[in-house]
């Protein structure tokens, strides 16, 4: 059960990602015919790209870095893999969740201070706290599945993608790692 949570959680992280890249990408479209071709912008139609770009940012991170999907530099991996392959590993894992929980809680520290303030953003009168707010919430739900996954995986990223794959395939996801 938890295991078809995280997969859900995973793809509506992406989907909310892809759908408000999709959204800027067509607001700027529209906005750049109607302003060059007719004179007429969208009102607000930067307000909006900035408060998409947070639902995109902050909804991608999350799910890349719960399926272990970023982009890796690999550069020493094979030195450092002979030396000391779990110890790499682990190091890597910890130090990904230590730096996204601060993020987290800086943006939720933001979030929570632009709300007590009170301020209001320039062009729509929207709250200033929405946009920190929400990478705050998406970036805790995104901590939350990091530390699912690696604990489900015992550290081994590679398997949550071989599950995301047997369940975009129809399957279930397999219980835990597989031996090599």
């Amino acid at each position: 059960m938890l295991d078809r949570i995280f997969f859900v959680t995973a793809r509506v992280l992406a989907l909310t990602a892809g759908s408000a890249l999709f959204t800027m990408m067509a607001l700027t479209l529209v906005d750049v015919i109607g302003r060059y071709g007719f004179h007429r912008s969208i009102f607000g139609t930067a307000e909006i790209v900035e408060y998409l770009m947070v639902f995109t940012i902050f909804a991608g991170l999350a799910f890349v870095t719960a399926t272990n999907d970023h982009i890796t530099v690999t550069m020493f991996d094979g030195w450092i893999e002979r030396l000391a392959p779990n110890l790499r590993r682990w190091a890597v894992i910890l130090f990904s969740i230590g730096c996204y929980a601060l993020v987290t809680w800086h943006l939720l520290a933001h979030g929570y201070d632009l709300w007590r303030s009170g301020k209001r953003s320039a062009v729509l009168d929207l709250p200033l706290w929405i946009m920190p707010g929400a990478g705050g919430l998406l970036s805790a739900v995104g901590l939350v599945l990091i530390v699912s996954a690696t604990g489900r995986t015992r550290g081994r990223p590679e398997l949550i993608r071989r599950d995301l794959s047997s369940i975009d395939a129809g399957g279930t996801p397999n219980e835990g790692p597989q031996p090599r």
